[in-house]
């Protein structure tokens, strides 16, 4: 199956693709963590982070370390860990001196570290190699005749460095609110290939269920993509195993040395804080602040990194009936309504899983609906929501 960028209607289609397979099932975990945040499957979020539908980084390839590059795709990536109230992603001091595969396989691993599943031990040579073969033709990797049991392989293809790339695995790979998708392999009628490359992401085969020797293998091809708008050709390959046809092959890229590159934060039960970090919102990239109150003033106009649609109905006798949706599953939402020095505080209810309804009763005029969001872990972030709701 595969994954397209699609953008919103008046704005600029972009091209890109990402695709899927699996051969086999990988095993169960053997001793994750209790996750510490995020959403874990196979439970998946409702809908594609709206933000990333036309969201597009100034980047100029994989190998464009400019400010302005890392700031736009980390702002991508952090709009998807906010939503799922984690901390934000911290890149390791050596970024610039991996390889594109190496760092494909890094950001693989803050995924999973970041919801308290086990590392993967490390990148292996037959798997890179089939890995490889999968870059350079420009779909998914097999196992490369290896004789190997078991593996799960993404590709992806036209985006510009891996950070976007698990930016849309992770975050982008069901429907948007509006019913589009990236994911050729998902639609509002066909789910069964919705999340597919994220559960393969967050797959949850502990380094003990492989027996000290986890297969994985990472690759990049500068070119081997040819369906890319705007000349875009690079293509990424990432594939996870549970044997190979030499699972003694030593490792050519461990986990264990690479986290002594990260913060310590990045080291401690996913603890970096969100002050100073970009995030990607519907009204461009804000700045977050924790401040050392963690108010709700510190932050209190960032809007919503998730996906909220909202329905309302107005009666004559001024009653308000008024429906928010959202893309992430929150604690509450509180609802207040205000016009000139008269406030009306809404009793919010929730209705679904996603869905909460909010009523009262307003007097004729202009109100300005303010609509908070309560999450599991805030960060000190606590997004809000604004409306125009005239009663006649």
């Amino acid at each position: 199956m595969a994954l397209r960028k699609t953008a919103l209607v008046a704005l600029t289609v972009i091209g890109a693709l990402i695709s899927l397979s699996a051969a086999a099932v990988l095993p169960a975990a053997g001793s994750a963590r209790t996750p510490r945040g995020g959403i874990l499957p196979p439970a998946n979020p409702q809908y594609s982070l709206a933000v990333l539908q036309y969201l597009w980084p100034s980047c100029s390839g994989a190998y464009d370390y400019s400010s302005a590059c890392l700031e736009t795709s980390l702002a991508m990536l952090n709009a998807g860990r906010l939503n799922e109230q984690l901390g934000p992603v911290v890149l390791p001091a050596n970024w610039q001196q991996l390889t594109v595969a190496q760092q494909l396989f890094v950001l693989t691993e803050l995924e999973r570290t970041a919801r308290g599943l086990p590392a993967d031990t490390g990148l292996a040579a037959d798997w890179d190699a089939a890995a490889q073969v999968g870059a350079d033709a420009g779909q998914d990797p097999t196992s490369g005749g290896s004789g190997a049991h078991g593996f799960q392989a993404v590709w992806a293809g036209g985006q510009p460095n891996p950070i976007v790339v698990m930016t849309d695995w992770v975050y982008a790979d069901g429907v948007f609110p509006d019913g589009a998708s990236q994911n050729l392999g998902c639609s509002g009628s066909t789910t069964s290939g919705c999340w597919s490359h994220r559960d393969t992401v967050l797959h949850d085969s502990a380094a003990t269920a492989c027996h000290a020797h986890c297969a994985v293998g990472a690759a990049f091809s500068t070119n081997g993509f040819a369906g890319g708008e705007a000349g875009r050709r690079e293509s990424y390959a990432e594939i996870f195993g549970i044997g190979g046809g030499n699972s003694s092959d030593p490792l050519d890229f461990t986990w264990a040395t690479e986290q002594q590159q990260l913060p310590t934060c990045e080291r401690t039960n996913d603890s970096c804080g969100w002050a100073g970090i970009k995030v990607a919102t519907a009204s461009g990239i804000k700045t977050a602040d924790s401040g050392s109150a963690q108010s709700s003033r510190s932050t209190g106009d960032l809007r919503p990194s998730f996906a909220v649609h909202f329905s309302s109905a107005v009666s004559r006798s001024g009653h308000v009936s008024l429906q928010i949706r959202t893309g992430v599953r929150l604690l509450g939402v509180s609802v207040v309504a205000r016009f000139g020095s008269r406030h009306v505080t809404l009793r919010a209810r929730r209705r679904s899983k996603y869905v909460f309804g909010a009523t009262g009763t307003l007097t004729p005029g202009p109100w300005t609906v303010t609509i908070r969001y309560r999450q599991r872990r805030d960060h000190g972030v606590r997004p809000m929501s604004k409306l125009r709701l005239t009663v006649l």
